[in-house]
């Protein structure tokens, strides 16, 4: 798994690294035997003014297809953010590779004898 971290307005920290590595984990031990890339985007879109502007987009490719997968969240706290942005993540993952799979009923239709 390869991470590009990178933010928007303020300067990393080791803590928000350490907490981005943790969910970029996370993620990858859930979904094991792909082969994924991600980008995530540390932003405050309001600066110093406050409120719920702290943000993070995550954007996975999977596979040898390169399937994307975005998701991203806004909270007062960037720590949330990125705690949540990992979660749809995931969840959004778990989505798309459901609807990569053929159709279970397709299959046992076919080995269903033909009624007459």
């Amino acid at each position: 798994m390869r991470t590009d971290l990178k933010s928007r307005g303020f300067t990393l920290t080791p803590a928000l690294c350490a907490a981005v590595e943790s969910g970029a984990r996370g993620f990858a031990s859930r979904f094991p035997a792909l082969d994924v890339r991600l980008q995530v985007r540390l932003f405050d879109v309001n600066g110093r003014r406050g409120g719920i502007d702290k943000g993070c987009l995550v954007h996975a490719r999977l596979g040898r297809h390169r399937t994307s997968v975005v998701a991203s969240d806004l909270d007062s706290d960037l720590y949330g953010a990125i705690a949540a942005a990992f979660g749809k993540l995931e969840r959004a993952t778990q989505t798309t590779l459901g609807r990569n799979r053929p159709a279970r009923h397709s299959q046992l239709e076919r080995d269903l004898p033909a009624e007459s």
